[in-house]
């Protein structure tokens, strides 16, 4: 049995935590990133008032709740130096830990990234992957180094994206994966059959966070092109359509023919709208929006 302490955040967080729990070993306390995110004096009141996912979690669990203001702190070291972990698993977190902190530790930091590294690196990688139309991403368990997301392979599988599947189930679906694979890894680890693997610098990809602009969908692009970009910024972002000096929110959405009649109208233009629809050209098709 191993002695595990999880730093993680919401849906990644529950399927470390549950993972370790689950598979026999002893998941010595956990750091949610609402320690990072508020005050002390504010968390306090939150923690009463208004309760995160994550301390549901660890409540649920009966884990120990570190108390640090950032996994580089002082305080964070020394939760470690008296909880003597033998590893630590990290999930959806964004601070870079410092690799000197792997040293106090016998087995080191082991991030879970949602793809199959080193593809879709950085954030929000269910995004990307259904963005660019993958049919498969993945769950990557690997050591941390200097840079996110670069460290040796350790354990690795593919996930499945179905075709109408949003962000957030994609991000369902990979932590219910990550919760899976938590237990063989932690075997591997203790029977010493890891066998790190290098990743492939020529096939890496870096993904930047969602900003305003990811959000606006271009219809000048093929209706496959257009469904994935809608569905994959679920539930983070109403996509957004522009159509002449109009911004449309799109609730939902589906397509049409393009017919004859329609072949020499402008991309983007408005074929039709009433009260509870609008219908525009695309490069290819034409797509029905729902107003909300």
């Amino acid at each position: 049995m191993l002695k595990v302490l999880v730093v993680g955040y919401d849906k990644m967080l529950n399927a470390l935590v549950s993972g370790c729990v689950y598979s026999g070993h002893k998941v010595v306390g956990a750091m949610r990133v609402d320690r990072v995110n508020y005050s002390k004096f504010a968390l306090f009141f939150k923690d009463i008032f208004n309760p995160s996912m994550d301390l549901s979690i660890l409540k649920a669990f009966g884990i120990y709740d570190v108390n640090a203001p950032s996994v580089n702190s002082a305080e964070f070291i020394a939760e470690v130096k008296k909880l003597k972990p033998d590893v630590i698993l990290v999930g959806s977190w964004g601070e870079k830990i410092d690799t000197k902190i792997s040293k106090l530790i016998p087995f080191g930091i082991i991030n879970c990234h949602p793809s199959l590294l080193p593809k879709h690196r950085g954030a929000n990688p269910y995004f990307w992957a259904i963005y660019q139309g993958d049919k498969t991403t993945g769950v990557t368990f690997h050591l941390i180094n200097e840079k996110f997301d670069c460290g040796d392979i350790l354990l690795q599988e593919a996930v499945p994206i179905d075709y109408n599947m949003t962000g957030g189930e994609l991000k369902n679906r990979c932590s219910k994966f990550a919760q899976g694979l938590v237990s063989g890894l932690l075997e591997k680890l203790e029977k010493g059959k890891i066998h790190p693997k290098v990743q492939d610098e020529n096939l890496a990809t870096y993904e930047n966070q969602l900003k305003y602009k990811d959000t606006v969908v271009n219809l000048n692009r093929n209706r496959f092109d257009i469904h994935n970009h809608i569905r994959a910024l679920k539930p983070w972002y109403v996509p957004i359509v522009k159509l002449g000096l109009r911004k449309i929110e799109i609730y939902s959405h589906k397509f049409l023919p393009l017919n004859q009649k329609y072949q020499n109208v402008k991309i983007g233009e408005i074929i039709f709208e009433n009260r509870k629809k609008i219908i525009a050209r695309t490069f290819d098709s034409l797509i029905e929006i729902s107003k909300k």
